[in-house]
């Protein structure tokens, strides 16, 4: 009976994949892990969930999507819980819709990982990479985003995250969040965010630097909507880097100062814009090897 009710559940995250994945034994992997995890004890659920997710991102590495679900104790719940772990393919975007209907957009090899049903005490994910939530707002229950280096308490906003190796950017559209660096040891956030600001930690540094942003630019990825205005050359095709999913290259050091206002409101592929821009700053358009290079 436990078998079946296994692979019930196995079937069950399978078809929540939306690409093929590679092959590989899900039943076998999932009960090593099972196995495995069953001996670690006296950790609290937080530690425990960044241990488990590190051990498996070495031992089920994946290149498409992929939903994973292993098991762990949770202490407050007394029960197992399930986690999905999605990772959105190269040069494309993911929509997530979590338990709670909270909905997430998952970047270009953005990784996602969240519980199959939220606990009674708060909903927590964790994000590597890019990522837009709409986070449903529950006062009585908060929304907390894990990265590796800071968290973001939410109660019901709307947020960009970008978090990379070396830094991590929060930007807020709607709503209020609270931000935690692994420096504070209090429960009071080291910094509340307004809409329309901009929080950047760099591992680097000390501290959070805050600052005011474009909001419409940061989530340009998944609008298709640009806004640029006394903007540089060089400036432009970052963003538009992170848009597309293309390495841009400006080969004329005198172009990449150049200043330009254009709106793009009609979802615009990647060849257009760069067109309409040549028409002012007369750049060449060249392609090679999947690279774009402007001379």
């Amino acid at each position: 009976m436990e078998k079946e009710k296994n692979e019930i559940k196995q079937e069950s995250i399978v078809g929540r994949v939306r690409f093929k994945p590679l092959p590989f034994d899900e039943q076998q992997a999932f009960r090593r892990l099972d196995n495995r995890l069953r001996l670690q004890v006296l950790f609290s659920s937080v530690s425990r969930v960044n241990r488990i997710w590190k051990y498996w991102s070495l031992t089920a590495s994946v290149a498409l999507l992929v939903a994973v679900a292993i098991f762990f104790v949770d202490e407050r719940e007394e029960q197992a819980l399930v986690y999905y772990e999605t990772t959105a393919v190269p040069d494309a975007k993911t929509k997530i819709t979590l338990p709670d209907s909270s909905v997430v957009w998952l970047n270009a090899n953005a990784c996602l990982r969240y519980p199959r049903e939220f606990s009674s005490a708060c909903r927590q994910v964790t994000i590597k990479g890019e990522a837009l939530f709409e986070v449903r707002k529950d006062e009585k229950k908060p929304f907390i985003v894990q990265t590796e280096d800071i968290g973001i308490k939410v109660f019901g906003t709307t947020f960009n995250v970008e978090a990379e190796v070396d830094k991590t950017v929060v930007t807020l559209l709607t709503g209020k969040v609270g931000i935690y660096t692994k420096m504070n040891h209090t429960t009071v956030a080291d910094r509340i965010l307004k809409p329309g600001e901009q929080a950047v930690y760099e591992k680097s540094k000390t501290g959070l630097t805050v600052l005011e942003t474009n909001t419409d630019n940061t989530i340009s990825w998944v609008t298709g909507i640009f806004h640029f205005k006394d903007r540089t050359l060089e400036d432009i095709m970052k963003e538009l880097q992170r848009a597309f999913h293309v390495k841009i290259h400006i080969e004329n050091e005198a172009l990449k100062k150049q200043t330009f206002n254009a709106d793009f409101t009609d979802k615009e592929t990647l060849d257009e814009i760069l067109s309409i821009l040549q028409i002012s700053a007369r750049y060449q358009i060249e392609k090679r090897k999947g690279e774009i290079f402007l001379k």
